[in-house]
């Protein structure tokens, strides 16, 4: 069984919510961030293609990976980046 994590990151005068968990049916991990309870932005990364046999305990590191870069992100005020949807490879521009 695989388990999610929740902290509270404080950045400024600004408490985040931070909430990463596996969602089994679409084969990713969600973090979620929160202020006040409204939700502010997500973060997905599948997990599908690191391979199927990828046991629960390997699967909670990579959940917990996820869950840590978002944290530090925030800590660093990088929030933005981390949330900013992936661009087209550089070779294509």
């Amino acid at each position: 069984m695989i388990f999610g994590f929740n902290t509270d990151v404080k950045f400024g005068d600004t408490v985040y919510h931070v909430q990463t968990e596996a969602h089994r049916a679409s084969q990713s991990f969600l973090s979620t961030i929160f202020v006040k309870g409204q939700c502010i932005g997500k973060k997905s990364e599948p997990y599908a293609e690191k391979g199927d046999d990828q046991s629960d305990q390997q699967l909670h590191e990579l959940l917990k990976e996820l869950h840590r870069t978002v944290v530090e992100a925030i800590r660093e005020g990088r929030l933005e980046e981390i949330l900013k949807p992936p661009g087209p490879p550089s070779d294509f521009l």
